[in-house]
């Protein structure tokens, strides 16, 4: 539901700020590794060891970077239904609210349930560079509460 767009504050503009340059390095990153194994592979016939895990992590990353600027924007992909079959008035603001604060159970779930399963996959180890495997799944908690925050810091705005 799109009916009024949230007024985004200081915090909002910083978590965003910070998440697009973040991303925006992990992207170039992931690119640049993937050309070089690329290069390697076929004009040197050699696969760096590592060539699977540190992108697989990259892009884990930047998936749920990108979900909160996603968040803070208000740009997540939404079906527009409720705008089109319902006129604007008290049902469609309740409506709304009842949206945002399904957003923020979700994001309470998603940051709960990510740092469960990060504790309990911290101690294993990857394949190649013995990273903690829990290092993918941390995304989950760190990235539900950065835009729980933000949505906090734009609602308190209003």
């Amino acid at each position: 539901m799109q009916d009024a767009p949230i007024p985004r504050s200081r915090i909002s503009n910083a978590i965003d700020s910070v998440a697009g340059a973040v991303g925006g390095l992990f992207i170039a990153t992931f690119t640049a590794i993937i050309v070089y194994v690329v290069i390697c592979r076929y004009a040197f016939s050699f696969t760096p060891p590592w060539s699977e895990e540190i992108p697989r992590l990259l892009l884990v990353w930047v998936t749920f970077i990108g979900a909160v600027s996603a968040f803070v924007r208000n740009t997540h992909l939404c079906a527009g239904l409720t705008d089109l079959m319902i006129a604007p008035g008290r049902l469609r603001t309740f409506l709304a609210r009842l949206a945002r604060l399904a957003s923020y159970l979700f994001l309470i779930v998603v940051f709960w349930s990510g740092w469960q399963i990060t504790r309990l996959t911290w101690s294993h180890e990857t394949t190649v560079l013995s990273w903690p495997a829990g290092l993918s799944y941390l995304a989950l908690p760190v990235a539900a509460a950065a835009a729980f925050i933000a949505l906090v810091a734009a609602e308190l705005r209003k």
